[in-house]
């Protein structure tokens, strides 16, 4: 196969059997290929970055590049130690608090540092820092924490990003976990990246997937990449503890079980010698100018590129009432101007997990799917019967949403009475 200057194997269209579909040139994560005067698709090498997708899109075989198996590198090729790093133990979670309550992401990442826990044989810790949080350490424990440790102090009343992160690295530096997770929150991100450089550790933001090879005891978290378009798991080897935050609503909380024990420990604590700022107000910026947050709304009526028209507005309007939820959109909506970024569902938007997602022209991008993977019931509506969100809904209608909405609202109309 050809090389490009930096020694790329890129692919190569063959012009004859090109039919100009313009599928390839949707798919290339780069924007590497256009369509020539004379009907044909290139692909410039320079900018190609040979990930094949093109050639796995292609309908016609018109796309010429052999895709190599990746070897999976021996433990002693990538340099890994023959055993777990010693001295660190336990799966740990950062308990964020939104509104005077434990944030629903910290339980979620509880439920999933449970499994991971019990891959390593290992214990789930909680890290909860505040004023006051007695009833949320007792929470922590009962969705699934063996140990909470708090640190409670006047200071630690609203968040402040020197004050938390000598905290929370602290804690870190003190109890020496083996694996640290943050939600991917507003707060959580800003957090991380302080921790991160406190205990001069890697850090993997945004994860979508977290789990644990058994012979490393290597935290895998997979994460998208190249805009969304390709999903990569990244590895910390040598730094502990492996850093990671997730992105809430993509992992499921576990019931929450009042009965359960834990052991619950406060821990003295030397606030930064330095001068802080003064909060003087605190702005939420969850919902957006209607009072509207999609990632909290029960269900969902998605509008996609292929529903974005101003003029039938009110169906998805009228559909999303009868099912008691809210619209949204995805990003290409966004972009056209026709809804607010508030509503933007996807990586770049909000994730979400509502009870009921019902996807009205969207084809279902990569970085659109991971952010509804939470969603209990996904209903897709789409013209073409190849788009990429039937693999993932639990009821794919192929046919044209002007249709389609109409009818799907007249029989709820009936269902209601």
């Amino acid at each position: 196969m050809a090389k490009n200057t930096k020694g790329i194997e890129v692919a190569e269209i063959i012009s004859d059997k090109c039919i100009a579909c313009q599928i390839c040139i949707g798919e290339c994560p780069v924007a590497a290929i256009q369509l020539t005067a004379e009907g044909v698709a290139r692909i410039d090498p320079e900018l190609c970055i040979g990930c094949g997708k093109c050639s796995e899109s292609c309908p016609v075989d018109a796309v010429l590049f052999e895709k190599k198996k990746k070897r999976r590198l021996r433990k002693e090729e990538r340099g890994i130690p023959p055993e777990a790093i010693p001295g660190y133990e336990g799966v740990a979670v950062f308990i964020e608090i939104s509104e005077n309550v434990g944030a629903q992401v910290s339980w979620e990442l509880a439920g999933k540092a449970r499994e991971l826990a019990e891959a390593l044989n290992s214990k789930v810790m909680g890290f909860l820092l505040g004023s006051g949080v007695e009833a949320i350490a007792q929470d922590a424990v009962a969705y699934g924490c063996d140990e909470v440790h708090v640190i409670d102090d006047p200071q630690l009343e609203h968040y402040l990003p020197v004050v938390y992160g000598k905290a929370l690295a602290d804690l870190s530096e003190t109890l020496r976990p083996e694996v640290l997770l943050i939600g991917a929150t507003h707060l959580g991100r800003d957090l991380a990246g302080v921790v991160a450089t406190h205990l001069r550790t890697g850090l993997t933001a945004d994860c979508t997937g977290l789990a644990i090879e058994q012979e490393t005891r290597l935290l895998l978290m997979t994460r998208p990449t190249f805009g969304g378009n390709i999903m990569a798991t990244i590895f910390c080897e040598h730094k502990r503890p492996q850093m990671s935050t997730v992105r809430p609503r993509v992992m499921r909380p576990p019931e929450k079980d009042e009965e359960r024990k834990g052991v619950i420990r406060h821990h003295e604590w030397t606030p930064p010698m330095v001068e802080l700022p003064i909060l003087v107000e605190l702005i939420r910026d969850s919902a957006d100018a209607e009072g509207i947050d999609i990632a909290r709304s029960p269900a969902l009526v998605v509008a996609g590129r292929g529903a974005c028209d101003p003029s039938t507005f009110h169906l998805l309007e009228e559909l999303a009432h009868l099912v008691g939820g809210a619209i949204a959109c995805s990003r290409p909506v966004v972009e056209s101007g026709f809804m607010p970024y508030e509503r933007q569902v996807g990586q770049t938007g909000k994730t979400v997990a509502p009870k009921l997602y019902i996807g009205v022209g969207v084809s279902g991008a990569i970085q659109h799917l991971v952010a509804i993977q939470g969603a209990e019931k996904i209903v897709a509506i789409n013209s073409d019967p190849k788009a990429p969100i039937f693999k993932v809904a639990d009821v794919g209608i192929v046919g044209n949403y002007l249709k389609v909405v109409p009818e799907l609202i007249a029989q709820l109309k009936k269902r209601v009475g």
